[in-house]
């Protein structure tokens, strides 16, 4: 039987929102409410599955493919767009941001390995 949390993942995964899809689409451009949701998602499914045997193969893949493929395209960012400097973030502002989002992301793949063997 498949659970909610992983019916709502799934609709956010296949979604123009999703991290990874929006990062691509818009050229880097960070979306905070993404990455807010994605990680309530995740944690959600996490805590859905704690005491199943496996993950379903979408959430698998999910780890394995494109929060790796998020953590890399964010470790390449050197400055931040104008859009950014007009929101009010500096250049060293945006990337320290940008550095906590990694270590979060982090966090979070390290989350979904120790549940492997929970």
């Amino acid at each position: 039987m498949v659970k909610e949390s992983l019916i709502k993942f799934c609709k956010y995964s296949a979604s123009d929102e999703e991290l990874f899809m929006y990062i691509r689409i818009n050229a880097g451009k960070w979306n905070e409410e993404s990455f807010l949701k994605m990680k309530k998602l995740v944690r959600e499914v996490i805590k859905d599955y704690e005491n199943e045997e496996c993950y379903p193969k979408i959430f698998i893949r999910y780890f394995v493919l494109n929060i790796r493929s998020i953590i890399n395209i964010l470790s390449n960012f050197k400055g931040c767009t104008d859009e950014e400097l007009r929101k009010g973030y500096t250049v060293e502002s945006y990337l320290s941001m940008i550095a906590e989002r990694i270590k979060e992301l982090k966090k979070l793949e390290t989350e979904f390995q120790n549940s492997l063997w929970a």
